[in-house]
């Protein structure tokens, strides 16, 4: 997970879920195991064609901008919808 971010960027968990070769469960839990670790963080509120998914995960974009230059890398868009919780750079607030 940490070197297709690396690579590719931010990523739903959708996106996860189909190079990680976990039940969608699994792959959900570790989502949640390495956001507590502080390995990855949620960095933007995606909006997809046929899903709603809450949080863009990446590890190494904090500045809002970059996420805007890379959202191709996204099945989807960026909004500017922050996640609940959320302040406007992406940290846990």
């Amino acid at each position: 997970m940490r070197d297709y971010l690396l690579r590719h960027g931010p990523a739903t968990a959708q996106d996860l879920f189909g190079i990680l070769a976990l039940s969608r469960a699994a792959t959900y839990e570790v989502i949640r195991k390495a956001e507590r670790a502080g390995l990855i963080r949620p960095v933007a509120h995606v909006h997809s064609d046929g899903n709603h998914d809450p949080l863009a995960w990446d590890i190494d974009s904090p500045n809002p901008e970059l996420l805007w230059r890379r959202k191709e890398r996204l099945r989807g868009r960026f909004c500017t919808c922050l996640p609940k919780g959320r302040s406007a750079g992406g940290h846990v607030a």
